[in-house]
């Protein structure tokens, strides 16, 4: 049997030339689980090697790392966990805001123009004051909106969260630039370019990873992606805001 990460034969429970574990099947939900829990106490080399290659050749990497080429690669949610956590820190450091702060402000004010101000303050400030764990509580809903939307492609909802664990780690990385460069320059462009940078690195990912989709459709799929993942984060909230509703009451 060959090992799935260089390629070359391998006998016992690890590859002799490159150490990866002869264990490597598609992501299900066992090895899925323990992927969650090995990233919590276990930080693996191989961050910034993952940095360049979800910059340089980010659909050949995370096809690379789905059919089992993972010796290389940080781990996903260890990607995304240190990158988010880089971010909110700088954007405290910073004085600057996160790109959910921004939302919460944006929407705190259209609500007090209307005088519609309600339980929603609470639900969006718990996301902004928690931000690592609304970045975990987000990622399925993401995940499932891309599921969705690129069903007929071969990955399965699990292998969506861990290509959105990198798509959404490089972008955490994306927004650390953006508010450097806002508390250093004051220029409010930075902040138009989060947004940019976001859509733009996720239609960047989906081209290269679903290459057998005609071009218009990769890039109606990831409007799509976008389009359900604010449907579904909007009926969340509503639901979170009629939970709060119910306890007041009782």
């Amino acid at each position: 049997m060959n090992c799935k990460n260089c390629g070359k034969p391998a006998e016992g429970n690890f590859c002799s030339h490159c150490g990866q574990s002869r264990q490597v099947s598609r992501i299900n939900f066992s090895n899925f689980i323990h992927e969650l829990s090995s990233t919590v106490f276990q930080i693996e080399r191989g961050l910034f090697f993952t940095i360049w290659e979800m910059i340089v050749r980010p659909g050949i990497s995370l096809k690379n790392y789905l059919q089992g080429k993972r010796k290389p690669y940080f781990k996903p949610f260890a990607f995304l966990l240190t990158l988010s956590t880089v971010y909110f820190l700088i954007a405290e450091l910073t004085d600057q805001s996160t790109w959910l702060g921004d939302f919460y402000t944006g929407w705190m004010s259209g609500a007090s123009d209307f005088n519609q101000e309600n339980n929603a303050e609470k639900v969006l400030a718990w996301f902004v004051n928690n931000y690592r764990f609304s970045t975990l509580f987000l990622l399925p809903v993401y995940s499932f909106a891309s599921f969705l939307s690129f069903r007929n492609f071969g990955y399965n909802y699990l292998e969506h969260i861990v290509i959105n664990c990198y798509i959404t780690g490089q972008q955490s990385l994306f927004y650390t630039f953006c508010i450097l460069g806002e508390a250093f320059f004051r220029n409010e462009i930075f902040e138009r370019l989060t947004i940019i940078f976001s859509i733009g690195y996720t239609i960047w990912v989906f081209w290269f990873l679903f290459n057998q989709a005609k071009p218009a459709g990769r890039i109606f799929r990831t409007f799509l992606t976008y389009i359900l993942y604010f449907l579904f984060g909007g009926l969340l909230l509503f639901a979170a805001m009629a939970i709060i509703t119910l306890s007041q009451k009782f």
